[in-house]
């Protein structure tokens, strides 16, 4: 199953304060984006809005699922998952129990051997028995992103996902995102992470769409430069 999505001048104020203006872009199959932008420039309002976690203040966004208008939340959440940089797992519960919770959620009924091979592919194996709460900053992400890919989602929701985590840690979730068929939208301040991962980039000027970019059509150094002049330009 497939999922794509269209959104078409949303804004959202929290206040008197304008976090997004009327901001338009598309998302297709096999999409992964990285959201550049300054501290306030909207990135993370505009992940929350499109992980259904907060409504827009105004504008249209649409979901489908192989091609079908999806407006059903619940239905949508079985199929989008949203990983950010606070841990959203219970701290009295172990590893493995914390898996066994959100298995049970999305009534995935995989086996504790399978749930077994995901800690594996976070690098938690060795800690199944050992109590979120006991657990490194480090090795807290890593569990979270277990979570985030236990569903088998068609989309991650990624804020800020490698805060935290040590050299290894940011070189094994590298590998998964970069080995995976789903698509994602990636927020974060590692520059060079977010060009090696990304094939499009969206760059958010004060709430603002400023560009929409594709990585065929922008080296590295190009890049950077676009970054520390859109920098200079925001006054950052």
């Amino acid at each position: 199953m497939s999922l794509s999505i269209r959104f078409s001048e949303l804004s959202k104020q929290f206040g008197e304060t304008i976090a997004l203006w009327r901001v338009s872009e598309q998302l297709h199959p096999g999409d992964r984006v990285s959201i550049l932008g300054h501290n306030g420039a909207g990135k993370s309002t505009l992940l929350h809005i499109l992980a259904t976690l907060s409504r827009p203040s105004s504008g249209d966004i649409s979901f489908s699922l192989d091609g079908e208008t999806c407006d059903n939340p619940k239905k949508l959440r079985n199929h989008l998952t949203f990983l950010s940089h606070e841990p959203m797992l219970y701290p009295d519960l172990t590893a493995m129990e914390n898996l066994r919770f959100i298995n049970r959620l999305y009534q995935r009924n995989l086996s504790d051997a399978q749930l077994g091979e995901l800690l594996e592919r976070v690098g938690m194996a060795d800690f199944a028995e050992r109590l979120f709460r006991t657990c490194s900053r480090g090795m807290q992400q890593r569990l979270s992103l277990a979570r985030a890919l236990l569903p088998q989602p068609k989309l991650l929701l990624l804020d800020e996902p490698f805060s935290g985590l040590d050299r290894g840690g940011v070189e094994r979730m590298k590998h998964l995102f970069s080995n995976t068929e789903m698509s994602w939208i990636l927020v974060t301040h590692h520059l060079r992470l977010g060009y090696e991962l990304a094939n499009r980039f969206w760059i958010l000027h004060r709430g603002r769409m400023l560009h929409s970019l594709h990585k065929r059509d922008l080296s590295y150094e190009a890049y950077l430069r676009f970054c520390e002049g859109s920098s200079m330009e925001e006054g950052a």
